[in-house]
């Protein structure tokens, strides 16, 4: 597989917390070498020291980034640099940022008003990133151990690495392919937007060119929301009905029975993904072999 390009927070890599420390992540440990990386630390980036004075974000009339100690109002500061940053993300697939940080949480920073934590919210660099990118998958370490989470974010960033690369080499045929290898991945996250994709693709009126950029935009849209179980349950019994005439009926009840584990979460979803693709592999069914739904990214990173 292509490896995805990420934006990491630095702390990650090099010890640049406010406290001076290093983040050492288990996941995030395994990922990096299955990635190419580029990482960024906002608040040294505004000419913050290490160590330095915690910063918080104060509910006001807008939210505000303040240093307690110092008294130091370093929102406009803040602000201004992401704003420059912005200009140069092009090309990146993915976003990873650190958990709880008052400039790069997701969902996760405490918000302050009157010495008093009030809520959570976002970090104003995570902010600033998910409304200039609404569409590239972004989250924290945090939220990351999720197991539904992370398999939904490496399923998003893979593909976008795929994508890119049709973008940075594209033809007619590289394209149809595409969209066959990820038909039943964008069959579990919208039946609707694999259906428009497929009209794109078919579409014999736009230019090459003009099809890839739209077709971008929409399959970007398509893989916004994490699939339910239940769209991951029609998937599968889809594909099942390529190789079920097959199997005998002590193996159609058995895959029938994990289905309904599965709906009751009594199972994870990769004990179905690799029955199924156990049945591919036995019957040589090269259509289903080749489809992303089956293994989206590297098998490694599912821990």
């Amino acid at each position: 597989m292509l490896k995805p390009k990420i934006l990491f927070s630095r702390c990650f890599f090099e010890p640049v917390r406010y406290n001076g420390g290093v983040v050492i992540d288990e996941f995030i440990e395994k990922l990096k070498s299955y990635v190419d990386h580029i990482y960024v630390c906002p608040e040294v980036e505004i000419g913050l020291g290490v160590p330095r004075p915690r910063i918080i974000i104060l509910k006001d009339t807008k939210k505000k980034l303040i240093q307690p100690e110092t008294g130091l109002d370093l929102t406009e500061r803040m602000l201004s640099y992401i704003e420059n940053f912005l200009k140069y993300l092009d090309d990146v697939d993915g976003i990873i940022l650190k958990a709880k940080s008052p400039s790069c949480g997701v969902y996760s920073t405490k918000l302050y008003k009157d010495g008093v934590v009030v809520g959570k919210t976002d970090g104003f660099f995570a902010e600033g990133l998910k409304k200039a990118y609404p569409l590239l998958p972004l989250e924290d370490e945090g939220r990351l151990r999720d197991e539904e989470i992370r398999y939904h974010f490496l399923t998003r960033v893979f593909s976008c690495r795929e994508l890119r690369a049709l973008l940075e080499s594209p033809s007619a045929k590289e394209l149809v392919e595409f969209h066959t290898k990820y038909k039943y991945l964008l069959m579990t996250y919208s039946q609707k937007h694999l259906k428009q994709l497929g009209s794109i693709v078919a579409n014999g009126k736009l230019s090459l060119t003009e099809k890839i950029s739209i077709y971008r935009e929409v399959f970007c849209q398509a893989l916004k929301r994490k699939p339910t179980n239940k769209r991951h349950i029609n998937t599968l019994m889809h594909i099942f009905g390529h190789i079920s005439n097959k199997l005998n009926n002590r193996e159609k009840r058995h895959f029938q029975e994990l289905l309904e584990k599965y709906r009751k979460n009594r199972i994870e979803l990769r004990v179905l993904v690799e029955l199924i693709r156990n049945f591919a592999y036995r019957f040589e069914n090269q259509y289903l072999l080749m489809q992303k739904y089956l293994e989206p990214f590297p098998e490694a990173l599912v821990v």
